[in-house]
């Protein structure tokens, strides 16, 4: 008998269990889950981990899938746990500004329920469509406009978990001002579902913004970029969001448009064509040359003020005029900018990201551009004023590449050489998360980077949450 066939007999029959040729689409870096179950309640998530905590089978948690490849190589994929039926929204409280949704509902599908409240979740995350609010919270998805908005965890009032043993517990509350107990939310998001199974979130909530706007500035190298990037972010007229973009990247944006959406100078630095019947306006800096791309959004007057400063302020530390983008273009900027890389289209050979202080960040856009620059197609997206650098290399990813030690031209992703890259940004207090890789890099290298006292609590952590190892064993820091 097979797991699923044992799982079907074992389980009520409102938990679905998927058939045996739907199960590819659950694998996870190559290994295929030898079951897939799709619980409804939490009550159904509690049964479906209690049977498999006592079988000795490992689980891993599974939400819109558009974030699988992030971690470490699964020591064990015995049963993947889909929460895509979890996806209610459980509460919304528009005068209290406060949500309450399962974990299974996409953000995309939560951000349009808001708006009919006129209120929104300052929260981003690469497919918004497919993403789901658990999956967001479990791997600590961003977008641009954490510069002024943060983190999801700073949103997050209020968490539903069920344990890797079965057993349902909630932290926080549905209130904007809640200090009681432990600060569990914060222990959970980011945990990639190591320590308990997210089924419910609440999250406080700010008014929609009424307008919204995109500054596009030329600068002659990614460095010059940042670092007036930098002088934008201290301003009291600051963009929501502030991203620097390299080539290689900026070809793969494709900002679409259908006429007169754009208002440009005759010296902006973007070029315009057809495609379709379709006017394009994409970005095209040359050979070194970057972006700076600002996001505005608030109220329609402010955002104007705001945007003309901006372009003053660029302009006069050496960028190029300006494109401005007015809402539609905008947000379709937007979007593509915080997908790119995650969607199967625009996916990398290789993907690093970079934390360190702002104040680092013009030395790691040097460090990375010199490698860029030597390689056929890799770019760089910079924020200034957050303090992360990603890396991405493209081109074609065979299954297990060899690594030559040392590697040749640009950044050829050998463990050798980011290990070098690791070192040479701990100097500056920060750290490398290979994002994206192929398998062979993984059976290499511990993906994340992660000191080893903290490393150690981490390990602590999990043992006292899951002592048999059963939520996505290895997957974590220190191959957790």
């Amino acid at each position: 008998m097979t797991l699923s066939q044992h799982l079907s007999s074992l389980l009520e029959a409102g938990i679905q269990v998927l058939p045996p040729e739907r199960l590819p689409a659950y694998a996870i870096d190559g290994q295929t889950p030898q079951a897939v179950a799709q619980p409804a309640t939490r009550q159904e998530v509690a049964q479906v981990l209690q049977w498999a905590s006592a079988e000795g089978l490992a689980v891993c948690p599974w939400g819109g899938g558009t974030q699988m490849g992030v971690g470490n190589l699964p020591r064990q994929v015995d049963l993947v746990l889909d929460l895509a039926r979890l996806d209610r929204l459980l509460d919304f409280q528009p005068a209290d500004l406060t949500v309450t949704v399962e974990a299974g509902m996409t953000l995309a599908v939560l951000q349009s329920a808001l708006a009919q409240g006129g209120k929104f979740l300052p929260v981003e995350a690469p497919l918004a469509d497919q993403a789901t609010i658990g999956g967001i919270l479990a791997t600590g998805a961003t977008g641009p406009l954490r510069l002024a908005y943060g983190l999801p965890r700073d949103w997050l009032i209020g968490i539903g978990v069920v344990s890797a043993q079965g057993v349902a517990s909630k932290a926080g509350g549905k209130v904007v001002k809640n200090v009681t107990g432990y600060d569990l939310n914060k222990l959970y998001t980011g945990s990639l579902g190591t320590l308990g199974v997210i089924v419910e979130a609440t999250f406080k909530l700010s008014p929609r913004p009424a307008d919204f706007a995109a500054l596009v500035t030329g600068f002659p190298s990614a460095v010059r970029a940042v670092l007036a990037g930098q002088q934008l972010a201290g301003q009291v007229f600051a963009p929501q969001g502030l991203q620097v973009v390299t080539g290689p990247v900026v070809r793969r944006l494709g900002l679409e448009q259908a006429g007169g959406n754009v208002r440009k100078s005759p010296l902006a630095p973007l070029y315009e064509r057809r495609v379709g019947g379709i006017s394009r306006i994409a970005p095209e800096p040359r050979t070194g040359e970057a972006l700076a791309i600002a996001f505005f959004q608030g109220r329609g007057l402010a955002v104007r003020r705001r945007l003309e400063e901006s372009r003053r302020l660029l302009q006069s530390q050496g960028g190029s005029e300006a494109a401005v983008l007015d809402a539609g273009v905008g947000q379709e900027l937007l979007g593509r900018l915080t997908g790119l890389g995650w969607a199967a289209e625009t996916a990398p050979r290789l993907g690093l990201k970079v934390s360190v202080p702002p104040s680092a960040v013009g030395q790691v856009a040097a460090l990375l551009s010199e490698d860029a620059a030597s390689g056929a197609d890799t770019g760089i997206i910079a924020d200034p004023g957050f303090g992360t650098v990603r890396l991405l290399q493209w081109g074609e990813i065979p299954p297990n590449p060899p690594f030559a030690k040392g590697g040749s031209g640009g950044f050829d992703g050998s463990p050798e050489k980011i290990a070098r890259l690791r070192d040479q940004v701990r100097k500056l207090n920060g750290w490398v998360v290979v994002e994206q890789c192929p398998l062979g890099l993984k059976q290499q290298v511990d993906v994340w980077d992660v000191e080893p006292q903290a490393l150690e609590v981490m390990r602590r952590l999990k043992q006292k949450f899951d002592p048999l190892g059963t939520l996505n064993p290895g997957r974590f820091a220190g191959r957790l």
